[in-house]
């Protein structure tokens, strides 16, 4: 099938991760081996890019289900998404004070009307499987977490209530004012895109081995800190050895031998912007001094291959563990029918959008759907969560 795939080396024209005399820097004490940061077979299904059109068309166009990355090289600011995160969380992180992710979110809550809600996670010392904090809403977790001191992870980021978003006057529950979807979707429609939310975490914190709930494109807006990504191909087994699990030091030869057989890995600094499937198994890991926060979007684009694989997805058993678990069949529903109305909008199509809409109605569990009544415009869709990165 066809699709854009980009395969260019980093902008220093090494094969590593790392930058031209940058050094080990923030992924030193990560404890990932340097064979895997500097393996340029990994590294060349990554393309780190300057160009906001080219990173823009791989969004839109590229195909990700091969475990293909595009990083868009100091995004935030190229795409003007600087001031787009909660004003009180960034002057928080800006502060030289260096303060706890549980801290930095106390302090940011406190200071804001509208309640965030979250979940937080830990991890015993030694311990590679993550342990969730309990409370009624985000603040009562922090609070309950605030006298430890292991790693912890805040994730799924979001307002409690639901509103209308400043830009576009979507229902949505996202705490960015100004997203990637804004931005591509000026120049034509894609036929899904979710706002998503924010993760926050310190050194040796992330989210284990996994796949999101359901199997589309994601954009990873890395606006504070230093993070760890690698995917893994279609058909490996890695999530049946390490599912679930962080890849922290120290790395038991399962994870070291799991990382080898990655198929791409890479490193978010500040201001980058990522684009990469979350269908295929992934990890990421908070690496260096700084608190990482980073902010994901998820969409379908017009690229068949991801098509083919966001409906593989949306067959698998609900009743998994957390790390390969489906979207209940009626979230799947929403997503099936945004995607049916926009391809089933009206007016001239390209090229491009008949090949997608051709291949949309001969899988099957889309073709169900087809026959049957596509939710009303009116009708607002169902809130869906999806466990990101």
């Amino acid at each position: 099938m066809e699709g854009t795939r980009l395969r260019s080396s980093p902008r220093d024209g090494s094969s590593s991760i790392l930058k031209k005399g940058e050094g080990a820097g923030p992924v030193a004490e990560s404890g990932w081996p340097l064979t895997v940061l500097e393996d340029p077979a990994k590294c060349s299904s990554v393309s780190r890019v300057d160009s906001v059109a080219e990173f823009r068309d791989f969004v839109r166009h590229g195909r990700h289900s091969e475990g293909e990355m595009c990083i868009l090289t100091e995004g935030i600011s190229k795409l003007q998404l600087t001031n787009s995160i909660p004003e009180t969380l960034s002057e928080v992180l800006s502060q030289r004070k260096k303060l706890s992710a549980v801290e930095a979110l106390l302090k940011t809550i406190e200071q804001g009307e509208d309640p965030w809600t979250g979940e937080l996670f830990w991890w015993p010392p030694g311990e590679t499987r993550r342990e969730e904090v309990l409370g009624e809403d985000l603040r009562s977790k922090l609070l309950r977490y605030r006298p430890f001191v292991e790693t912890c992870y805040a994730a799924e980021l979001r307002s409690s209530r639901r509103g209308p978003h400043p830009r576009s006057c979507e229902q949505t529950d996202t705490l960015t004012s100004l997203d990637v979807k804004d931005l591509v979707t000026s120049h034509g429609s894609v036929p899904l895109w979710d706002r998503g939310h924010g993760f926050l975490g310190s050194s040796g914190a992330g989210i284990g081995l996994h796949v999101d709930q359901a199997w589309w494109s994601n954009i990873a807006k890395n606006f504070y800190g230093y993070k760890l990504v690698a995917l893994w191909a279609p058909g490996s087994n890695v999530l049946e050895t390490c599912g679930g699990e962080l890849f922290r030091k120290p790395l038991c030869h399962r994870h070291l031998s799991a990382l080898d057989r990655c198929c791409a890995v890479a490193l978010l600094r500040p201001g980058d912007v990522a684009c990469f499937t979350g269908g295929l198994p992934h990890t990421t890991l908070v690496v260096g001094s700084e608190l990482n926060l980073t902010f994901y979007e998820s969409f379908v684009n017009w690229n068949c291959d991801n098509l083919a694989l966001l409906l593989s997805g949306l067959q698998r058993p609900i009743d998994q563990a957390w790390w390969q678990n489906n979207m209940s069949p009626e979230f799947a529903q929403t997503v099936l029918d945004d995607i049916l109305r926009v391809v089933d909008a009206g007016g001239k199509l390209e090229e491009f959008q008949e090949r997608f809409v051709s291949f949309l109605r001969s899988r099957p569990i889309a073709a169900a759907r087809l026959a049957g009544k596509v939710r009303p415009s009116g009708e607002a869709p169902m809130k869906r969560r999806c466990l990101r990165s």
